[in-house]
């Protein structure tokens, strides 16, 4: 997947476009469980990012890391926030808004505000994703989803958290 580029001299961010065969409105985001129940919790109420994802998506679909290793949970988001836009509550919203919070020498310059979240009434495990030739969604830290991995998990009932 091609990565954002930042024009020289200019804050403008440039979302990456959407490969083919992936839609734009859903992303696969790996995270750990104490994250999770941080964002079930509100304590965290964004997804900080280095570069913006496209302005479609809507929909982040969490991919549980070990032991789980499971798509368990679907967050619903609004649209990127630039540096000075969140509110003051929740996990590093001030030193997003700042412009100090960071990962390692990147510094983040895009939020998405989760909206809800809903838990799934069946999880789909890695090797479900394995057998369907789904795992490039989930080797990196975020990926479009796949057109028909998109259209599966959007079938799956799942109960409203917030």
């Amino acid at each position: 997947m091609p990565r954002t580029k930042k024009s020289r001299g200019s804050d403008e961010l440039v979302p990456t476009e959407v490969p083919q065969g992936r839609v734009d409105t859903d992303i696969i985001l790996s995270c750990s469980e104490s994250e999770l129940e941080a964002y079930i919790k509100r304590e965290k109420n964004c997804f900080f990012r280095t570069n913006p994802w496209n302005a479609n998506v809507e929909r982040i679909w969490l991919y549980i890391k070990d032991p789980i290793k499971s798509i368990t949970h679907v967050a619903y988001v609004g649209p990127l926030k630039k540096k000075g836009e969140l509110g003051p509550i929740g996990q590093c919203n001030k030193a997003f808004n700042a412009g100090s919070l960071n990962k390692g020498r990147s510094v983040y310059r895009a939020a998405y505000e989760i909206r809800g979240i809903s838990r799934l009434a069946e999880s789909m495990d890695y090797s479900y994703l394995l057998a369907n030739g789904y795992t490039r969604a989930v080797g990196h830290s975020n990926v479009y989803t796949d057109v028909d991995m998109a259209k599966e998990l959007s079938g799956i009932k799942a109960e409203k958290i917030f």
